[in-house]
């Protein structure tokens, strides 16, 4: 997932959205791995405004389709959805 943050958004607000990302590892069946940060500052011209980006790791397709109505994973939704204006989702398999 990648976004564009809303103007003012501080730093304790991504902490927010990290903490509660990572308490998603446990809880979510299949969840391996969280990630959050901002983008390089060395390539953000080639982002097209886009900021700051999260990336899971999930063992299976079934993974993917269980992680979205996942309670923790509305939780971290709804914070993150408060946080930006504009989101890019990309879902595959490696």
């Amino acid at each position: 997932v990648i976004f564009k943050l809303n103007p003012g958004v501080t730093d304790n607000q991504l902490e927010e959205l990290r903490q509660a990302g990572e308490a998603m590892l446990g809880q979510i069946p299949g969840l391996t791995e969280f990630k959050m940060g901002r983008g390089l500052a060395s390539t953000a011209h080639r982002a097209q405004g886009f900021d700051m980006g999260i990336m899971t790791v999930m063992n299976t397709e079934a993974d993917v389709l269980a992680y979205a109505p996942h309670p923790a994973h509305q939780k971290v939704h709804k914070i993150r959805e408060a946080l930006c204006h504009d989101t890019i989702v990309f879902d595959m398999v490696v």
